[in-house]
Order: structure tokens, then C-alpha cells, then sequence
């Protein structure tokens, strides 16, 4: 077990089930899928971060963890209402800015925290999640190597909603296979977290962070 913040983290083969070896590329397109017709999501990447699509957003995000040249695995969550909230949060300012330290806190510690509780608690896609969890949904994530953690690269809402159910101690109903795509991050790479962080992802840079 790895500990970090509050919460203690299961090693990668206790949390999820192999499934099958997968490409980059395909995950990419099933993220597109859920993601890139949707109205909220196309006014973030092309008004807020200023690219000329959700997919040139996307793109440009993938390229900050070399998702390309890394391997890719789909595994299954074997307990989601444990294994979800103790994903990390990813490197990425609007979710980091909520924590005490960056790269370092779980979804459980993120709803720990009073205020943030309140927020995500009053907050319309979260609470729609709770109440209707998408069915047979896939997150992104990176494994580190150093922690075995997995951080969350793409799922934030849905592990949220999640963990805050968890929290409460409520079931949700998943509605089939909760699955994960996952790389490995290795141990010289961990300090990619921290200048995705920095980066961020809007095209044009203001003040060094987006």
C-alpha cells in the first residue's frame, strides 16, 4: 500500500483486471467520442484556451505526456467505489488549485476538504453524476512507477462524483465495466507533472499559467 495525503493506495494489480493492450491512438478516439461533440467542452478549448478545436486542445494536452510514444493498456477497475477516489489528481491547474500541494492529493483527499466538498457537492455535473453515472466508461490515467499510484489525466468529474459518494458512503451505479486506460510513467519522468502543471494548456501562455 502507498499512503499519500489521507488516503492509502493499492498497488495497480489490486485495483484493476487486465483487459488488452491498446494504442494511443484508439484511446484518443474513444475520448473523442465522449467528449468532443460536447457544447461545454468545445467553448473551454476554442473561448477559454483560445485553440481552433477540442481536438487541437486535446492533441496539444497528449503531447505534454508524449502520450504517443508511451504504451498503452485498458484495464478494470476490480472495486471502483475504492480504487476511483484513490486516483491522484492530474496536473492540471483549475483541479490543482483546490489542493495544499500540487501532484500529490487523491480524489478522496480533494473531497476532504471542506469547501471543496461544498463546491463539488453543489456542482451540476458532478451531482448529475452521482444520480447517473455514465455506463461503461473508460478513464486515462498514468501509472507512476515510483508510488504505483495512478494520477488521473482524464475523468476528473466522474471521480469526483465518485468520491464524494464514496464519502457519503452511497453506492453508485456504474452500469458495466469501469475501465482505465494507463502508461506507465517512470520514475525519471515523474517531474512531467510538474511542467504540465506549469504549462497548462491554453495555445497562448499569460503569466506562465493557464
Amino acid at each position: 500500500m502507498v499512503k499519500s495525503g489521507s488516503f492509502c493506495y493499492p498497488s495497480l494489480i489490486a485495483m484493476t483486471k487486465f483487459i488488452k493492450p491498446t494504442t494511443w491512438e484508439s484511446v484518443f478516439q474513444d475520448w473523442k467520442q465522449r467528449e468532443g461533440n460536447d457544447p461545454g467542452w468545445i467553448h473551454c478549448a476554442t473561448t477559454i484556451k483560445g485553440w481552433d478545436s477540442w481536438e487541437s486542445w486535446r492533441r496539444f494536452s497528449a503531447s505534454q505526456i508524449q502520450a504517443e510514444d508511451r504504451d498503452w493498456v485498458i484495464y478494470e477497475f476490480t472495486d471502483p467505489m475504492h480504487d476511483i477516489p484513490a486516483m491522484l489528481v492530474g496536473p492540471f491547474t483549475g483541479w490543482q488549485s483546490r489542493l495544499p500541494k500540487p501532484n500529490v492529493h487523491s480524489f478522496a483527499d480533494l473531497v476532504a476538504i471542506p469547501e471543496q466538498r461544498t463546491f463539488f457537492s453543489d456542482h451540476e455535473k458532478v451531482s448529475g453524476m452521482m444520480k447517473q453515472f455514465p455506463s461503461s466508461t473508460t478513464f486515462i490515467g498514468l501509472k507512476r512507477e515510483d508510488s504505483g499510484a495512478i494520477v488521473c489525466l482524464e475523468g476528473h468529474h466522474r471521480a469526483t462524483a465518485v468520491a464524494l459518494s464514496a464519502q457519503d458512503g452511497t453506492e453508485i451505479d456504474f452500469g458495466g465495466r469501469v475501465q482505465i486506460a494507463l502508461a506507465t510513467l517512470n520514475v525519471d519522468d515523474v517531474n512531467l507533472l510538474d511542467r504540465v502543471l506549469a504549462r497548462g494548456s491554453s495555445k497562448n501562455i499569460k503569466d506562465g499559467r493557464v
